[in-house]
């Protein structure tokens, strides 16, 4: 089936009605509980995770007037943006919104999907990933940025629309237990795995502005909480 963008837009603006029955809710929670739980599954789809952080990063610092140089990530899950920019302001937003970004796309991702337009959400999803292959400069980043925006972009163009709803609920609820995870991360960085401190992003903005640590990571923190409170808020309207 091929469809023109125009045709595609339009199959993405139907209204996708969420009727789960119990054992279909149970079966979504369970693929998106064996693509975070397990150590070897984790070790692929956290790669994604790490993507959509780094992604944060670019939204901001190209908020705030930054120049985007590049996007690198590595197998093992690291990840850096390198950005170019004028005040430590600039420095701060790009560098507190890394680790609060999956929850922010679960959050959209949930409250699109509770207003009916799982489509909608699923083609934007589609595109940001193809707007940063623009900002990729290593294959491990070039990989999960084309698997990622083909298997939506393939939902998008080939599959029925009932499809959305549950790939859209695959990558919110995906992103919502990831986020929660990497925050995890981050904290046991800070509190008992403090040779692995300079990680941290709220370590990398205390280096760069002379302040402290804790303060930003107070700042990353708040603003995971308000996105994890927006997504809980839009999967509650689900039921």
């Amino acid at each position: 089936m091929n469809l023109d963008i125009a045709q595609a837009w339009e199959r993405l603006s139907q209204p996708v009605n969420v009727a789960l029955t119990q054992w279909q809710w149970l079966i979504v929670a369970l693929v998106i509980l064996l693509l975070v739980v397990p150590r070897p599954m984790w070790r692929i789809t956290g790669l994604y995770s790490t993507l959509v952080h780094e992604l944060g990063h670019i939204v901001a610092a190209l908020f705030t007037g930054r120049y985007v140089a590049g996007l690198r990530l590595g197998w093992d899950h690291s990840g850096e943006v390198r950005s170019v920019g004028r005040g430590k302001l600039s420095v701060i937003i790009s560098g507190v919104f890394g680790y609060p970004a999956p929850l922010w796309v679960s959050a959209v991702m949930f409250w699109g999907i509770a207003s009916g337009y799982a489509g909608r959400a699923l083609g934007i999803y589609a595109l940001l990933f193809l707007v940063a292959l623009i900002f990729v400069r290593n294959w491990p980043a070039f990989v999960v940025c084309i698997i990622s925006a083909v298997v939506a972009l393939s939902v998008v163009f080939y599959a029925p629309v009932e499809a959305y709803l549950y790939l859209a609920l695959l990558i919110a609820g995906f992103l919502l237990l990831a986020g929660l995870k990497d925050f995890v991360k981050l904290l046991s960085v800070h509190i008992w795995r403090r040779r692995d401190l300079a990680q941290s992003d709220a370590y990398l903005i205390a280096e760069a502005t002379g302040t402290f640590a804790t303060l930003w990571l107070l700042a990353i923190s708040s603003l995971g909480a308000g996105g994890l409170l927006w997504a809980m808020l839009s999967l509650f309207r689900l039921f």
